[in-house]
């Protein structure tokens, strides 16, 4: 057998020593008693803003065991974004209902959740409960639906041959843990698919005997001398853990192989609730006397209950069992434009008996993590750097943004807040691209660009779709052959059928793959004419997408018409007007906005609005607005 090699760096073992106070030193001078593992992970922008890492380490060994607890859950969460992606052809996404039946043990059971919006659970609220208050049933739901044989297949395929997920967190044998329950995905009564129990047939290294502790009580509330033996436990290096947190916050820092296949909404939902706090969930509401905070943030902030600055924030997943404790974080300071990555874990169990509830976590780990965390930051705040980090991609807005429907389809954002998505759409024009590109630019605002399958393939417009890209603007699908879906004065009323409005869809996505625009990127569809009803909205669900449309209340979708339309025509002074009069006049003025204007239009209209979007922007900054993304205005 082969074993590894400590590993530990004179830079973060002198960086400790020197600034460790007297209960820290009594924990660093005993390695063997406390079981502590450290890494440190600088990081260093180039003038790309491309991160670079260097990582340092303190008695890091794959080796040197330590029960996982629920950090195993983050892995688990990342498994199940993905698995999901092999669905959609299915319409089920991370916000469809799933329940689990109970097959296996022979009983059929409905697990709800009352806290979830509708009341009933999905992927997205599993994920978000195990990130918010590590949640167990949650991960227990989790690990049914990827399963235990996919969970591993999938890690060791991606380079962690020594992570070992076999235990749900509840009472079951190695036997029950290997077998998975049946699992439903259902919508407006349907069942969209059905996933049949499942057993592992993996076989598992347990040559290692891991043992540890000199007593334990068992399932029978009885004290056994001797031992616990975690031989056949779950098992997550932490150098492993500090990887996996890395590649999802970091993608393009290794190599394709390596990555989990998510969306960028995906990882946005990710850092969302990676870093939110359980005060600060709008779905579910927890209490925040017992779920505080710093419930879940280990490093600086657990011990003593600490508040957390608004301008710091922690992208991390924790664990604590059996006197273990584990954090693995990154930690971001917007204000001092500071980030890095710290990992952890420690062993407080003074009288070396196990599972009985009685370890040192306030007296002695809470505060290792606070102290090593402190130490670090500060060493950060002082570091000298070649270029300040752009940290855009990881500030978020919290709580969650609030949205407003209308017939199934989002047409506002947060109205608490002052920022706007800008919303352009296209079929045969594309007249005022270089004006509205160079004004977007000139304000450092990133446009959301719904275009059809007939816009993407018409070779006239490919620069200009290289430049949307290039510019990190939205490229979203706007139908293939612009249909109008339903009758304009009966809503109700549909023109095409499910078949013809998913065909066309999808030829749009295609038209879109041809230009280097993925589906699992342009979730978010506008429909044609920006008309529709809520069975389209609901289609546009079953495909995995969300429907969304402008905000009503100005005239600023009007910058189509041309005279010869007579009563119809909008000049531009008077959709300008439409816009700031509405701005000034109503309580929350354009807060989450999706102002939506054209690319370009009929050669007949003379008067182009796009000549006067830059002081149209120019005066919505004045008055204290925010252009952002879509993704951001409604994620």
């Amino acid at each position: 057998m082969i074993v590894a090699q400590t590993r530990t760096d004179t830079l973060l073992e002198n960086l400790l020593k020197r600034h460790a106070s007297p209960a820290l030193q009594h924990i660093l001078q005993y390695p063997d008693t406390f079981r502590y593992q450290l890494i440190y992970t600088r990081i260093d922008r180039d003038k790309n803003n491309k991160p670079h890492f260097s990582h340092y380490y303190l008695n890091v060994n794959k080796d040197l065991y330590f029960n996982p607890a629920s950090t195993v859950k983050m892995p688990v969460a990342f498994l199940a974004l993905e698995k999901l992606h092999t669905l959609q052809q299915s319409g089920v996404n991370k916000y469809t209902t799933m329940l689990t039946d109970s097959s296996y043990s022979g009983q059929v059971t409905v697990h709800t959740d009352s806290t979830a919006e509708n009341g009933l659970p999905s992927i997205a609220q599993y994920i978000k409960r195990v990130f918010l208050i590590s949640d167990n049933d949650a991960y227990n739901r989790l690990y049914e639906f990827v399963g235990q044989q996919t969970i591993h297949e999938q890690l060791w395929r991606k380079g962690y041959p020594d992570m070992r997920i076999v235990r749900r967190f509840m009472p079951l044998d190695e036997t029950e843990n290997r077998h998975t329950n049946a699992i439903r995905f259902v919508s407006g009564g349907q069942t969209l698919y059905e996933q049949a129990p499942a057993v592992s047939n993996l076989t598992y290294d347990f040559s290692k005997k891991i043992e540890i502790g000199s007593g334990y009580w068992d399932k029978n509330d009885k004290l056994v001398l001797g031992p616990m033996d975690f031989t056949r436990h779950n098992n997550a290096p932490l150098q492993d853990l500090q990887q996996l947190l890395q590649l999802v916050l970091f993608p393009e820092s290794v190599p394709a192989s390596q990555r989990f296949d998510l969306t960028a909404a995906d990882y946005r939902f990710l850092y969302r609730y990676m870093s939110e706090y359980p005060g600060e969930s709008r779905y579910p509401k927890y209490d925040t006397a017992e779920y505080f905070d710093s419930y879940t943030k280990f490093f600086l902030f657990k011990a003593g209950k600490r508040k957390i600055p608004d301008y710091l924030r922690v992208f991390n997943k924790t664990g604590w069992s059996y006197g273990f404790l584990t954090d693995v974080a990154y930690i971001v300071d917007f204000k001092h434009q500071v980030e890095f990555m710290l990992s952890g874990t420690v062993y407080v169990n003074r009288d070396e008996v196990l599972n009985d509830n009685r370890y040192e976590y306030e007296e002695e780990g809470y505060p290792f993590f606070k102290e090593i965390g402190a130490i670090v930051y500060a060493d950060e705040l002082q570091r000298k750097r070649a270029y300040r980090p752009d940290l855009s991609a990881f500030k978020l807005t919290y709580p969650e943004p609030e949205v407003t429907y209308s017939h199934g389809g989002i047409i506002r954002g947060d109205t608490t807040r002052r920022t706007l998505a800008l919303v352009f759409t296209a079929d045969e024009f594309a007249d005022g691209a270089p004006q509205i590109l160079a004004t977007l630019k000139k304000h450092r605002a990133k446009g959301a660009f719904f275009l059809t399958g007939n816009f993407y393939r018409n070779r006239a417009f490919a620069g200009i779709i290289r430049q949307l890209k290039a510019g990190g603007h939205y490229l979203g699908p706007h139908s293939d052959q612009h249909l109008l879906y339903c009758d304009w004065t009966r809503r109700d009323s549909l023109l095409v059928t499910k078949k013809q409005f998913t065909d066309d869809l999808h030829a749009c996505y295609a038209a879109m793959a041809q230009r280097g625009i993925q589906q699992r990127d342009a979730s978010f569809f506008l429909p044609p004419y920006e008309w529709y009803n809520d069975t389209i909205a609901a289609w546009t669900n079953e495909l995995g997408l969300q429907l969304v449309n402008f905000t009503p209340g100005t005239r600023s979708n009007a910058d189509y018409t041309y005279p010869e339309m007579g009563k119809q025509y909008r000049n531009s002074q008077s959709i300008f007007q439409s816009v700031t009069a509405y701005e000034q006049e109503q309580p929350a003025g354009l807060n989450g906005f999706l102002l939506l204007t054209h690319l370009g239009t009929d050669r007949r209209r003379k008067d182009k609005f796009y000549t006067h979007l830059d002081k149209l922007l120019t005066y919505l900054e004045q008055r204290g607005y925010k252009f952002v993304s879509i993704e951001e205005l409604l994620q």
